[in-house]
């Protein structure tokens, strides 16, 4: 019931990461009403969180994702200073 849509549902996602199953199931009654409706939510809620699981996999086992986002105003902000900070642990003394 899903697979035509499979791929258009991970690009949702992709695009919003915070993208609900409720959203996500109206975007699809939108596309097609007549195949989906509010009993659905269950099995779609089932769906995205196995796709968000699947995109949580390959974020950990590529890696690369970190390379690919944006740099926050703070940090960029930061890397123009001369000072440098040190991380501070918890209240290990190193």
């Amino acid at each position: 019931m899903y697979e035509p849509f499979e791929a258009r549902i991970k690009e949702w996602l992709k695009e919003d990461p915070a993208l609900s199953a409720a959203g996500v199931l109206q975007r699809l009654k939108e596309i097609d009403p007549a195949r989906f409706n509010e009993k659905n939510i269950r099995m779609v809620q089932r769906l995205v969180k196995a796709w968000r699981m699947e995109m949580a996999g390959l974020v950990i086992l590529d890696g690369g994702w970190i390379k690919s986002l944006p740099v926050s105003p703070a940090a960029a902000a930061a890397a123009n200073t001369s000072t440098v900070a040190t991380a501070a642990l918890g209240n290990i003394d190193r």
